[in-house]
């Protein structure tokens, strides 16, 4: 148990102090980083650290990809696209509590929303990246309207279908590591971890004011709670 420990705070520590260096995070989110590392390390071992790992290094990319076209059009994500601690709770707090949830029952249902959740929170990130770089206007998810791109709300076919790949390949990375098990459970993370995406576009549209990291919230526990309730 104790090296189990030690192993938990040395991989998560250098975890963060690997991507400050790198500039995916602030020193805030080098904290929050951290301490969700933790968490998932000890809750569910190298294969769930692995998964939150796919998020953090698959977001960060997919953040600088085009990074200086989206300051140009000013829909870049902030600070040099370093993530703070607000954006670690936000994204990773649903997984967090899954994990927790999942090492004190024992329940595969746990791991496995644990691991939509945090598909649904990268397959967010892809769809909002990627669909700001492309040309064709968005449009709002509610009315169809053409939209500025950055809007919440809006949506665009190539975001629609980074997200599809994102929310994908992270269930069936789950397989890979047996978190998941089997072709059907994968399709219900990737659907469930696509769904909370959807459910983030309706509630930006709707509620605009209602602030990013809120409906970061919304979205992974939208998909975790599919999975529980349909596992």
């Amino acid at each position: 148990m104790l090296g189990e420990v030690i192993a938990g705070f040395s991989i998560a520590a250098l975890f963060a102090a690997l991507a400050y260096a790198l500039g995916m995070v602030s020193r805030g989110g080098t904290l929050g980083g951290f301490l969700v590392g933790v968490i998932v390390y000890l809750s569910l071992g190298p294969e769930g650290f692995a998964v939150l790992a796919l998020f953090v290094v698959g977001g960060s990319a997919l953040t600088r990809l085009g990074y200086r076209d989206k300051q140009q059009r000013g829909v870049a994500q902030g600070h040099q696209g370093r993530r703070g601690a607000r954006n670690a709770l936000a994204n990773c707090g649903v997984a967090v509590l899954c994990a927790l949830f999942a090492a004190l029952i024992s329940s595969d249902a746990f791991v496995a929303a644990f691991v939509a959740s945090l598909g649904a929170a990268f397959a967010d990130t892809a769809e909002s990246e990627v669909g700001q770089l492309a040309r064709r206007t968005p449009r709002l998810i509610t009315n169809l309207q053409k939209v500025p791109s950055g809007t919440d709300g809006a949506i665009s076919l190539p975001g629609t279908l980074a997200g599809l790949a994102a929310a994908t390949l992270t269930a069936f990375f789950g397989v890979f590591l047996g978190l998941v098990s089997g072709l059907s459970m994968a399709f219900l993370v990737a659907s469930a971890a696509f769904s909370g995406t959807v459910a983030d576009s309706f509630v930006g549209a709707l509620t605009p004011r209602i602030g990013n990291e809120l409906t970061n919230v919304i979205c992974t526990l939208v998909a975790a709670a599919l999975v529980l309730v349909l596992v």
